[in-house]
């Protein structure tokens, strides 16, 4: 047998495209960008997911005001996130230059210069967000159910006011389980309510 056939063959393999993500349909994905809310929220809240060329798409219309952003298929980390519709374009933003590989402190500032000059709006009063980060390995799709290795938690976006102006610690200065302030002072100040990771159902 000649060796030829088998040469061409693995020098094929290595010149062919990576397979596309496998997109889930869209009741696997809404159910999955749900998870993050509490259950009484879960029925009025929208969803955007991802078509088969990954381009970001509604899936179903927001009745409360909330929205959530489901799985992107060629993550490798599972993160769906959920804000009120008012504070979504700086979250889709931040998220934009993230994925440019951005360092934070040039993401914030990019952002805040959109913001004072009226490019992006920041919502009148303070809004919620909830969030699920953790390895895609830990999620199970067939059952809907994060691991505990995925943790959860919650924000409450009240920007540029300060730690000090709440009477609430700064990120850093006491134990993840009592809430505190990330970015005080900044557009993207905010009250972090972490606690022990358990499984989402």
């Amino acid at each position: 047998m000649t060796i030829w056939p088998i040469l061409l063959l693995l020098l094929w393999q290595a010149g062919a495209a990576p397979l596309a993500p496998v997109v889930p349909l869209p009741r696997k994905q809404i159910a999955a960008a749900l998870l993050p809310l509490p259950l009484n929220l879960r029925e009025g809240a929208g969803v955007r997911g991802y078509d088969r060329d990954l381009k970001l798409i509604t899936l179903r219309a927001s009745r409360n005001g909330i929205i959530c952003t489901g799985l992107r298929p060629d993550d490798e980390e599972f993160d769906v996130r959920c804000y009120h519709e008012s504070l979504l374009p700086v979250v889709d933003r931040m998220r934009e230059l993230d994925r440019q590989g951005l360092e934070r402190n040039k993401i914030y500032d990019i952002v805040e210069a959109e913001i004072r000059s009226g490019k992006l709006k920041l919502p009148e009063a303070p809004t919620a967000g909830y969030r699920m980060l953790g390895p895609r390995t830990a999620y199970d799709a067939d059952a809907n159910t994060a691991g505990p290795a995925i943790e959860g938690w919650q924000s409450i976006h009240f920007p540029y006011r300060t730690a000090a102006a709440m009477a609430l610690p700064e990120e850093g200065t006491v134990p993840r389980t009592v809430p505190y302030v990330m970015a005080t002072g900044t557009f993207w100040s905010h009250v972090m309510i972490e606690h022990d990771a358990t499984p989402q159902k």
